[in-house]
């Protein structure tokens, strides 16, 4: 189709109704809901009042606790690039319970009896929350500088962020899926934002008063898009949260369709930094715990990929597809220079669409909206320079082809068949179904290494270690530089590499490096067959290193395969 018709994508604002495209085999998160809304009208204020009797102490104390669980890691997972380190030093919720109102309630009418049921509410919390953050503003990529002065610099700059007045607006489903007929009747419970939130803001102050004042921008920016990617994602359908009331119970979710994606060029990219060209490379996703990701062109300004992807689409109503361009670095954080957003819902079944668009690098738009909240000085001028050099450069363009197809009743029962087995080899000799049915993630939790030998006498006592993980010829991912003892040093990090296809005779392979004072050096590697991960589906504990200068380092690491069309048991 041609690029004209790309107009429907800014413009359609229809509300759909649950059954508009079609049907599922099993409700809940993996399907579309036929059958018809019930609104409780003025008998919806009884669930907000059990909520609050819920919230002080119960719901408090586990959400703080599932916080406490969360943050740490996934923050400094996180961080941006001009970030050595964050750490939470206080997390709570607060005392104010959030409000539910505008009650439907759907059930499922595809399957024999009442199977399933759901419950969709709107959302809003306005939290009286409290985030206390100690950040060490040191770019991690520069390990050149000795361990001692680089410690002295970042206790001395370090700073302490709060934040405040969080505000939440969405809608939320509540599916009972399955509905057996035995006590307690209910087989599990899931819970998710039906979408992104509609509103999702909150208050950052810095302390040490207007001399930090300028940090908060940035740091706001770096916050909001932490809270949607990597936290509330998390649980907006499909993926959600599950409580399982029958352990056998299987979190099964089939999807309604494929979502065909062709990568093609990108033109007028953007710079990550300022001191070289951007080296592009594509993430995309409809599901966060899904993400694929192109390869990692040269650096310049223009970029040619031509690079095709098959992604599962579970709800056609509300899933979004994200299209993010990012500036790889060779160490550290990579740079996000924006992104592209278009609903499946505007995709007509089986239609092809040839598509340009312009890439909105959100934030720098919530830069400019906190400068102004702030009433900066400087707010204004800089609004005006910005304005000015974006006229007189043409806006980053990403080119990309899409084609969403349905799934028959026939490829939906054998997905739900294979979901229920475990087992999606049963998916192999389907034409239609093997090549997305061989697509999944590999994640990587990577522990520690020891044992490594002892370093130079120049290049002083202490190791400066990262870990680079391979998946065929096209994927290449790298932990933070982590400073560590003489022989050993703690990386906890999680490398997530994407599967596309047939591919089990590709191997997966693990390095471990040393960098220091701008030298490298091989310490060794691993390597584990893609087939032999799926055959266990987990394999971990400490394996040893080889071809390096380190024969006797060990590294600790746990690694687990997850198919795409694999049941949805990681959210419990």
């Amino acid at each position: 189709m041609a690029d004209d018709t790309g107009d429907r994508f800014n413009s359609s604002q229809a509300e759909t109704s649950y059954g508009s495209h079609g049907s599922g085999t099993n409700g809940g998160f993996g399907s579309h809901v036929n059958g018809h809304g019930k609104n409780d009208g003025n008998d919806e204020g009884w669930l907000s009042d059990f909520i609050a009797q819920l919230w002080d102490p119960e719901l408090r104390k586990a959400f703080k606790k599932l916080g406490w669980e969360l943050l740490p890691d996934l923050l400094q997972a996180s961080s941006p690039p001009w970030m050595q380190s964050i750490k939470l030093t206080e997390f709570s919720f607060g005392n104010s319970p959030p409000k539910l109102s505008n009650f439907k309630t759907f059930k499922d009418t595809q399957k024999t009896g009442d199977s399933n049921l759901f419950l969709e509410c709107d959302v809003v919390w306005d939290s009286d929350m409290n985030v206390g953050l100690r950040i060490k503003p040191i770019p991690k990529q520069l390990t050149f500088i000795p361990s001692a002065l680089s410690t002295l610099v970042s206790n001395m700059v370090s700073f302490t962020a709060g934040i405040e007045k969080l505000h939440i607006r969405g809608r939320i489903r509540i599916t009972f899926d399955p509905l057996v007929p035995k006590l307690p009747v209910i087989g599990a419970i899931k819970v998710a934002f039906v979408e992104q939130p509609q509103k999702v803001d909150f208050e950052v102050e810095v302390m040490g008063g207007s001399t930090l004042s300028g940090l908060i921008p940035s740091l706001k920016a770096w916050l909001v898009g932490f809270a949607r990617d990597s936290l509330i994602s998390m649980y907006v359908m499909p993926e959600h949260w599950t409580y399982r009331i029958d352990p056998d119970i299987k979190d099964v979710s089939v999807p309604a369709g494929q979502l065909e994606i062709d990568i093609i060029e990108a033109k007028n990219i953007p710079k990550g930094d300022y001191l070289s060209d951007s080296s592009p490379y594509v993430q995309m996703w409809l599901r966060i715990s899904q993400k694929r990701q192109t390869s990692i062109q040269p650096a310049g300004k223009e970029a040619t990929w031509n690079e095709s992807f098959k992604l599962p689409v579970h709800i056609l109503e509300s899933q979004v597809l994200e299209l993010i361009l990012y500036d790889h670095d060779d160490i550290g954080t990579d740079d996000e220079l924006g992104r592209i957003r278009i609903p499946i819902k505007d995709l007509t079944d089986g239609e092809t669409y040839d598509l340009w668009r312009d890439i909105t690098n959100t934030k720098e738009e919530i830069k400019q909206e906190q400068r102004e909240q702030q009433h900066d000085a400087v707010a204004g001028t800089m609004k005006r320079f910005h304005q000015h050099e974006e006229r007189k450069k043409d806006s980053a363009q990403l080119h990309f082809r899409l084609k969403f197809q349905s799934m028959s009743k026939d490829d939906m029962a054998a997905i739900a068949e294979a979901q229920t087995k475990g087992d999606m080899s049963i998916l192999y000799n389907n034409p239609r179904l093997k090549s997305i049915a061989q697509q999944g993630v590999i994640n990587i939790k990577i522990k520690a290494v020891d044992r490594l030998v002892s370093p130079a006498w120049w290049r002083g006592v202490r190791k400066h270690v990262y870990v680079k993980c391979m998946f065929g010829k096209d994927q290449e991912k790298s932990t933070q530089v982590k400073r560590g003892g003489t022989h050993n040093c703690r990386i906890d990090e999680t490398i997530v590499l994407d599967v596309t296809g047939e591919r089990d005779d590709d191997d997966i392979v693990i390095e471990v490096h040393e960098t220091k004072w701008r030298q490298q050096n091989f310490e060794g590697r691993m390597v584990v067959s893609l087939a032999e991960l799926k055959k266990h589906t987990k394999l971990g504990g400490k394996k040893k290193l080889q071809h390096g200068s380190s024969p006797d380092g060990r590294l600790d690491l746990e690694m687990e395969w997850s198919s795409y069309l694999g049941t949805d048991d990681a959210n419990e």
